[in-house]
């Protein structure tokens, strides 16, 4: 019986972890917000925050952090929504990010 309380308790540990295994997690205040055509980039969206020069952990294509609509598709015009308000008021967020086929991507923006 302990043994199999140690193999859940284990799993259930490593399961937690891996949910949140994001590539980096940049917090700050929204710098830029450029709206790209689909046509020359999936990249619908960049964003850059004050301060930061890294975005993820790739070695170039790395200063900005893009949203896909493709991706997204749910939560798209929120994560808009969400940056432009925190554009306005000066508020921080913080972007979750992963590598993507054109660079950092990120998949979840928090207001803060």
């Amino acid at each position: 019986m302990k043994t199999l309380t140690s193999i859940l308790i284990s799993a259930f540990s490593l399961g937690s972890h891996l949910v949140y295994a994001w590539d980096s997690q940049v917090t700050g205040k929204v710098g830029s917000i450029e709206v790209h055509s689909p046509k020359s980039s999936a990249k619908n969206l960049t964003i850059s925050i004050v301060g930061e020069t890294k975005m993820c952990a790739l070695p170039t294509n790395n200063d900005t952090a893009y949203i896909q609509k493709s991706s997204t598709p749910d939560t798209f015009e929120t994560m808009i929504s969400v940056l432009l308000s925190a554009k306005a008021t000066g508020g921080n967020v913080r972007l979750y990010i992963n590598h993507g086929t054109e660079g950092c991507q990120v998949h979840r923006v928090d207001l803060l």
